[in-house]
């Protein structure tokens, strides 16, 4: 670790002035950025391999820049275990390089300085920074590196759809959730890592950001699902076809601030915490969501296996949703009962739960609310229990999209029914055999509650059952 002595204060210089000729100089500032190692062919020794990674380097809220770090393997794995994003170190006799307007600007993050730094295993150095004016520079590093206002919003890029495929974009959003790092090998042998992040914001309640880059997994370790907002700068936003919507993957380009500070930001945080502290919160997050891939489910339980599941998930870590297939009996299904048990009121506006006495929304937030006018649309929201020889799974909560699909009818069309018509609907299914679809995860408002969702609910074909359970 290093401080600044009275002569390195005269060789220390700001980024904004730093120039080719700059020699025998010191930089400090704050990491926004880093980027893994990678090795490759020497150009100088046949058969070698020399290493290299990258990170961004900011001293003032205007100006930041990129430092090239080369060397041999064990130089630069030590080097860059140094240090991570966040942390503020000094530089100490960089080469200072003209970029590379093509190759630079192209695959390294964008920065506003028209020179990069080059940092080489014989002449320069590079250590965690603990001068006097530490305090000073953390703060720089929840500045996004793109001006506050140039970003996305999440339903942009759903309602563009194909049209930003490919397209190199900003995103403002909420962490939803982190998903556990799925390691893998590629076909050259080399190991690599692979974290999705599910983002949402005030106009759409799930979007996945894909992270490839080690760095940036670790950053992503640090966030807290409904506290931590991002803004991602240069992120590739492109139409995923497996699942059939829009997808952002982070690339080398990217640089992610956490918790930025402005106003956009903090308005976006006030969102989240005011409007998914509602108890509907998760449901409305859930519906808004796409369906599941239903065939990706191969996963047969019981309903005792699928209580053991249930268990398990409130006490193993890490707490990954699991989903699984059950052939059981319908056992509670009252949908011709009172009609406010099966349907409920939502703001057109927000997605929020509207009370049906009053019919306005309740959220603060909305603009609907603000207007007190009773833009609601009702929509299915169903409880259920199934059963099998192992027990009963109760209070399986079926959402509007899959209610319309197990009732064969909109919701519009149920609320027009009378109650003997309804009654028929319901011995359609109840106490049959169904093959079911569940997603089990805990509940995001309480981590001790698992929360059942049926995916899929259809009457079970009598030889695939045997098939599947033989």
């Amino acid at each position: 670790m290093s401080g600044i002595s009275s002569e390195q204060t005269v060789r220390r210089k700001k980024i904004e002035v730093l120039h080719p000729s700059s020699m025998n100089v010191i930089v400090v500032g704050v990491i926004l950025g880093k980027s893994e190692i990678r090795g490759l062919a020497s150009r100088k020794k046949f058969g070698t391999e020399r290493f290299t990674f990258g990170f961004v380097l900011r001293d003032s809220p205007s100006y930041f820049i990129f430092v090239e770090c080369w060397g041999t393997e064990d130089y630069i794995r030590n080097l860059a275990d140094n240090f991570k994003i966040g942390d503020a170190v000094q530089v100490e006799n960089p080469l200072v390089r003209t970029k590379d307007m093509e190759s630079d600007e192209r695959y390294k993050p964008c920065t506003p300085s028209p020179y990069k730094l080059v940092i080489s295993e014989n002449h320069s150095a590079v250590e965690l920074y603990t001068g006097s004016d530490i305090k000073q520079l953390f703060p720089l590093q929840h500045l996004p590196t793109k001006e506050s206002h140039d970003f996305y919003t999440l339903s942009d890029i759903m309602v563009n759809g194909q049209n930003l495929n490919n397209e190199v974009i900003n995103i403002l959003a909420v962490i939803r959730m982190v998903s556990v790092p799925k390691a893998f090998v590629t076909k050259d042998n080399r190991q690599g890592s692979r974290c999705e992040v599910t983002l949402f914001d005030d106009t759409t309640a799930a979007f996945s950001l894909i992270l490839w880059d080690k760095e940036m997994i670790t950053l992503a370790q640090s966030w807290a699902a409904r506290e931590t907002v991002i803004f991602a700068a240069d992120v590739r936003v492109s139409f995923d076809r497996f699942r059939q919507t829009m997808v952002a993957t982070a690339i080398s380009r990217t640089i992610i601030t956490t918790n930025p500070n402005t106003h956009e930001a903090q308005v976006l945080f006030t969102y989240a915490k005011d409007y998914y502290s509602s108890a509907t919160a998760e449901d409305e997050l859930l519906m808004k969501s796409n369906q599941e891939d239903l065939l990706s489910i191969k996963d047969i339980c019981t309903i005792e296996q699928l209580k053991e599941k249930q268990t398990s998930l409130q006490t193993s870590e890490p707490q990954l949703p699991m989903c699984a297939i059950t052939f059981a009996f319908l056992t509670s299904f009252n949908i011709d009962d009172d009609s406010r048990k099966v349907t409920t009121l939502r703001c057109s506006q927000c997605n929020t739960t509207v009370d049906q006495d009053i019919g306005v929304c309740s959220n603060q937030n909305c603009n609907s609310a603000l207007l007190n006018e009773g833009n609601v649309v009702t929509m299915f929201d169903l409880r259920v229990d199934f059963s099998d020889h192992t027990g009963t799974l109760k209070g399986c909560w079926v959402s509007h999209l899959s209610a319309e699909k197990m009732l064969g009818c909109t919701v519009e069309e149920f609320t027009c029914m009378t109650d003997s018509q309804k009654t028929e609907i319901k011995w359609k299914l109840l106490l049959e055999r169904c093959k079911v679809y569940v997603k089990m995860n805990l509940s995001m408002l309480n981590n001790t509650v698992v929360r059942v969702k049926v995916l899929s609910c259809e009457l079970a074909d009598p030889e695939e059952m045997l098939k599947c359970l033989l």
